[in-house]
């Protein structure tokens, strides 16, 4: 090994040395760790609009709101999506609308900026339905202008071709909320007052004379189009508003008694439902409209779930999304695993917080169609027992089985498999929550503006899972027992076949749950190695993909890319700067077919080496962390998962130091 070479190892060491403290300096006394999931202005502007408009104080919290919203904002004048993302009029226009109903000034510079952007945006009239939907409630739009949602979809049975569960599960306990809100329609008063045309939000329209613009295209334009499914369902929707949108047919009471008793059941112990924000917010809406009081329990329970999505520090308060304390914990255990202190009596008691919150319980919205009813799975949050998902599962799977071997016999192990293939799709791959949850034609309904009612496989779900079953294969026949081994194999057959044709032609594969092409590329590298090598195709396939990450390397070692890359594919792989979550994923991928000293991994490492600069107690380290890298929905919101520049550069780095032959690796020396 040449000196430069060994000088470069040493500065790995000493950078996952300290980066192994800081993990400890940040993991919870019971164990586990979690950090603030960021997200744009959306959540905490319809927080706002909520407690005002049903009478909730807004007194106590109002500054500190105001304080975050106004640091959200962007030179321009606008709020965006993410940091680096352009302002957007959707989230724009609720972040304005929340500052004024916080009593800021139209008059005040934060307010004209907003307002010149969004008149050279071309205004309110171009906001997304959500939006739309939640100023008609204050006769901002017209309710006119809002497509219909009628009730009665939550009676319409699984076996129909449209139906409550065929919607992804974010969009079903995100729609049954609303199908209630949209039977009462209701108009709430604003500082102005009430009116069915309210003037509180004029300035933000480039015409406020004419607010009753369609949501759909003309029937005409998609005639001409020969969109004949958008066309069917636009024309329903017209049918249905001459109709009163069912509001007074006989089967609209039994409707609504059926989507309340679903909320009733599906709301968590604690409160919770489905462990995110529009569904929490918009059950605790739909059931007050339905009569219950603000001191009922299920109200108050529901309130304070909403109240732990809050986070008021010097910055200022705002909503998160979600929680992450599942995810983040399992990347932080398999991070820790891989970095040589599994055994160390902190990582003990992670696996132990993480083994007990497997749902083994009945419930979960995934049984509906799953052909194999075996619980087993894990969610992403704190209280979320109806919604596992199969890309938490497998990483639990893994941190668990790294940290304790003997995890891979036990029962826990067993169940979380055959959970995991009883969720695989016709076509080989897996999405998050649901199987056969692919009807992409839902996308065509005249609300669906954001392409994501469905939930179809992708590719770095798949790969993710991949990776699980060559991990568990690797413990061999003894420890999986002939029949799990065999039902892995050729559940990974299918799933190889899938991934191979889902691959972009330059190599690359999109990613569906983070940003982008760089996260399910690197995905499906860790998953592929494991299977096929000696396959031609698969060879090929991956020497394209490990090709493309080289050349998408920046000129600084570094890897990067734009979240923009989900709108113009031309950017995928670049157009961002180097960060450490970005390119930690491409180092794990070169790493399993390059050599340690190939000059892209040494690059890339060079680059975490450096950028180590955020510091905690105890003499840890780790990388800044404001790059968001996480996808909820692509092109509608993406999400800042502080521990993804964390965990996994851990991992690149252990990998990295792993892969050198030949050197002995010091012992990690961590403080307790």
């Amino acid at each position: 090994m040449d000196m430069e070479n060994l000088s470069l190892r040493l500065e790995a060491e000493e950078a996952l040395e300290q980066a192994v403290q800081f993990s400890f300096d940040e993991q919870k006394e019971d164990g586990h760790w979690v950090a603030e999931t960021s997200s744009d202005a959306t959540f905490t502007s319809e927080y706002v609009m909520f407690k005002y408009a049903v009478g909730l104080d807004l007194k106590a919290d109002g500054d500190a709101i105001k304080l975050w919203l106004l640091r959200d904002q962007k030179q321009d004048g606008s709020w965006g999506l993410a940091p680096e993302l352009p302002g957007n009029i959707s989230t724009t226009t609720e972040a304005y609308l929340a500052l004024k109903i916080l009593g800021v000034s139209s008059d005040e510079k934060a307010m004209l900026k907003a307002r010149d952007f969004m008149i050279q945006s071309g205004g309110v009239a171009k906001a997304r339905f959500f939006t739309r939907f939640f100023l008609a409630t204050f006769g901002l739009f017209p309710w006119a202008a809002i497509p219909q949602i009628p009730a009665e979809l939550i009676l319409l049975p699984a076996s129909s071709p449209l139906n409550i569960y065929t919607l992804s599960s974010w969009a079903r306990s995100t729609m049954i909320p609303v199908l209630i809100v949209a039977h009462h329609k209701p108009l709430y008063a604003l500082p102005n007052g009430r009116s069915s045309d309210n003037d509180f939000l004029d300035e933000l329209w480039v015409d406020p004379k004419n607010k009753n613009i369609p949501f759909a295209p003309p029937l005409s334009k998609l005639f001409w189009e020969s969109d004949w499914i958008q066309l069917f369902f636009t024309a329903a929707d017209k049918v249905l508003a001459f109709a009163g949108g069912l509001r007074n047919f006989p089967t609209r009471r039994t409707a609504l008694t059926r989507c309340v008793e679903w909320l009733l059941e599906h709301q968590e112990a604690e409160g919770d439902w489905a462990g995110f924000f529009p569904p929490m917010h918009g059950s605790v809406w739909a059931l007050l409209l339905e009569g219950y009081p603000l001191d009922h329990d299920v109200i108050k329970r529901g309130l304070s779930a909403l109240e732990r999505l809050a986070v008021q520090d010097e910055g200022g308060k705002r909503l998160t999304a979600t929680v992450s304390p599942v995810w983040d914990t399992s990347l932080m255990a398999v991070s820790m695993c891989d970095a040589g202190v599994g055994s160390d009596p902190r990582m003990c008691k992670a696996a132990e917080w993480l083994q007990c919150r497997q749902l083994m319980g009945p419930e979960g919205d995934w049984r509906v169609y799953s052909p194999c009813q075996q619980p087993g799975g894990w969610s992403f949050q704190y209280h979320n027992r109806w919604y596992p998902d199969v890309d938490d599962t497998a990483v639990v799977v893994m941190a668990l089985a790294k940290q304790d071997h003997h995890f891979v016999e036990s029962d826990s192990c067993v169940h979380a498999l055959t959970w995991i293939m009883g969720m695989q799709n016709h076509d080989g791959g897996w999405g998050a929550f649901d199987c056969y949850n692919d009807k992409l034609w839902l996308h065509k309904i005249p609300f669906s503006d954001m392409d994501s009612l469905c939930d179809p496989s992708t590719a770095d779900v798949t790969g993710r899972i991949l990776e699980c079953f060559g991990l568990m294969l690797s413990y061999g026949t003894k420890r999986l027992g002939e029949p799990m081994e065999a039902r892995l194999a050729a559940s990974a057959a299918r799933a190889v076949d899938y991934l191979l044709k889902e691959q972009e032609k330059t190599g690359p594969w999109w990613g569906r749950w983070g940003s982008n092409y760089i996260y399910g590329t690197g995905n499906v590298l860790r998953g592929l190695v494991h299977f096929g090598r000696s396959d031609p195709k698969v060879c090929s396939s991956l020497e394209t993909a490990v090709a493309w990450f080289e050349s998408v390397q920046n000129a600084d070692g570094g890897w990067g890319e734009t979240l923009a890359s989900y709108e113009f594919p031309k950017l995928a792989g670049r157009g961002g700067p180097s960060n450490a979550a970005q390119t930690a994923w491409a180092l794990q991928s070169l790493l399993l077919f390059r050599p340690a000293s190939s000059r892209a991994i040494q690059g890339g490492i060079s680059w975490l080496v450096s950028n180590q600069t955020v510091e905690s107690g105890h003499g840890g380290a780790s990388w800044p962390a404001d790059f968001y890298t996480g996808t909820g929905f692509p092109g509608v919101l993406y999400l800042g998962y502080p521990l993804y520049h964390h965990a996994f550069p851990v991992m690149a780095l252990s990998k990295y130091l792993a892969a050198q032959k030949g050197v002995v690796r010091r012992e990690l020396k961590v403080e307790g």
